[in-house]
């Protein structure tokens, strides 16, 4: 059973029902410790409305706090989320361009995850 993730009726996502459920969990826990909202809003439809905006402001946040430190711990919990993330962003049409090496390493994780997705 899938779960479609949509903007305005278009679907950038149609995960395992089981997958959405984990990335939402996961989206909503960390957003609250960010305090920023997701942009995500589920749907007993099995969708979720993605707000461009507040989603791109949700990624931007995971990020840089992603990149803000080196502690292996704090990026081994937060990398799935940001790849994925990442990839439903630059499905909405907004990519977040990599600065330095460190962030461009972490595209080629993404473009290879974005191809299972």
């Amino acid at each position: 059973m899938s779960y479609y993730f949509e903007i305005s009726g278009e679907t950038v996502w149609d995960p395992a029902l089981r997958i959405a459920k984990w990335y939402l969990a996961l989206a909503e826990s960390t957003a609250e410790l960010m305090q920023v909202p997701t942009g995500l809003t589920p749907s007993e439809q099995d969708t979720c409305e993605i707000d461009p905006r507040a989603f791109q402001g949700f990624v931007e946040g995971l990020y840089e706090v992603y990149f803000s430190t080196r502690h292996p711990v704090q990026h081994g919990l937060i990398k799935g989320l940001l790849l994925a993330s990442l990839v439903v962003l630059e499905r909405t049409g907004t990519v977040i361009r990599p600065k330095t090496e460190a962030e461009k390493s972490l595209w080629e994780e993404k473009q290879a995850l974005a191809r299972s997705m």
